[in-house]
């Protein structure tokens, strides 16, 4: 291969929406190995629920199980907006339908961090700077620390650069639902948005 070549020439690449999920507190000692397949089990169940309400094939999305959460990058031609509202919304309320029953297992509880950029696919996945940023905002520890203090069943931080894009074209976003925050995570300093259900904020 040409070392000279640059990165678009060399593998294919795509500009599209990305997304990552992490279950909150998943490597607790109070969750056994039981608890956290079940909880895995879990979110995979709600996210392709959430996935179908919107409209939006899970299927046709490029995936990878991270663990304790997952990547997702959508095909090219989705609306961005859709990952916003009305997707965050459906999970939240998936999640608050599908709480553990009563006894000592705490409820599921998800964070999603949302971007959009340029993806580069080779032969072992994916990657890019559009990924690092976007596992950025989600271990950014202000999005953890609002999580925290908000005991909400689900939680997004939205990079300020796709926040932007989908208010100038408009839709079923609700910029007053969004709160400006600034993070800090390894060399990434940026603000982005931060959405947490109403009742819970």
């Amino acid at each position: 291969m040409n070392s000279t070549m640059r990165p678009h020439e060399r593998f294919p690449v795509t500009h599209t929406t990305v997304l990552a999920t992490d279950i909150v507190a998943f490597g607790q000692r109070y969750r056994d190995i039981s608890a956290q397949l079940d909880m895995r089990q879990l979110m995979y169940e709600l996210l392709t629920g959430a996935f179908g309400m919107t409209g939006l094939s899970w299927w046709d999305c490029y995936r990878e199980d991270r663990g304790d959460g997952t990547l997702v990058v959508a095909p090219p031609d989705i609306e961005p907006g859709y990952f916003l509202d009305p997707l965050i919304h459906h999970l939240t309320a998936l999640l608050r339908r599908h709480a553990w029953p009563a006894g000592n297992r705490p409820p599921l509880r998800l964070r999603m961090a949302v971007h959009h950029g340029c993806v580069y696919y080779d032969a072992h996945g994916v990657t890019g700077h559009t990924l690092t940023h976007l596992f950025r905002l989600l271990e950014a520890p202000t999005f953890k620390k609002a999580i925290a203090r908000s005991q909400a069943p689900f939680g997004a931080i939205v990079s300020d650069q796709l926040y932007t894009d989908v208010v100038q074209r408009g839709g079923l976003i609700n910029p007053a639902a969004y709160t400006q925050v600034r993070l800090s995570c390894k060399e990434t300093r940026t603000r982005g948005w931060l959405w947490l259900p109403a009742e819970r904020r």
